[in-house]
């Protein structure tokens, strides 16, 4: 959550129900969140020194406008360039392909190719694991519920895969695009 704040304060200044309104506006298919969690997530940037906040008043009402300062900018820059945390994978690429138009195209390039590469560990997990389970030998009164659990498999490694193709598709995209800018 702190992430995609800091990722739209990149944009410009905004008050808890702005950031809101655009997590439910642009954001929600991959990310959602209730003013609660809005509100923690930022006092605990401000405790972190990554944001700073005017009081203004708007329509006789007092809100706090929220700005990203130098630290948060390069905490930000630096999740970007960080290493993707597999437990978070879908979550943290989503953020990240969100944001890579603050990125220089160089780094935006060896972001996705770092999401190339962590596909295609996951890719081979998966198939190795799906190998392996077809190998063993069912005890009869667990067949249908074994079957319903290697199609959950099946559907990881798929879902891997086509994730794994339009990551492909994309740095080749990011490749043409900066070899555009080389020339």
């Amino acid at each position: 959550m702190a992430i995609v704040i800091l990722g739209l304060l990149m944009l410009r200044h905004l008050t808890q129900y702005d950031i809101r309104n655009v997590l439910q506006q642009k954001i929600s298919p991959f990310f959602s969140a209730s003013l609660g969690s809005i509100q923690a997530a930022l006092k605990k940037l401000e405790n972190d020194g990554f944001v700073t906040f005017q009081e203004v008043i708007e329509n006789g009402r007092r809100k706090k406008l929220y700005s990203l300062n130098s630290s948060g900018r390069e905490h930000f820059m630096e999740w970007m360039l960080s290493s993707v945390t597999p437990s978070r994978f879908e979550q943290d690429v989503t953020t990240r392909l969100f944001f890579l138009g603050f990125m220089p195209p160089a780094e935006r390039l060896a972001i996705i190719r770092a999401v190339v590469a962590q596909l295609e560990i996951s890719v081979q997990e998966f198939s190795t694991a799906s190998v392996e389970a077809k190998q063993k030998e069912i005890p009869e009164d667990v067949v249908t519920v074994v079957t319903y659990q290697l199609k959950t498999l099946d559907l990881g490694l798929y879902y891997h895969q086509c994730m794994l193709a339009w990551f492909e598709k994309f740095a080749m995209e990011l490749e043409a695009e900066l070899g555009g800018e080389l020339t």
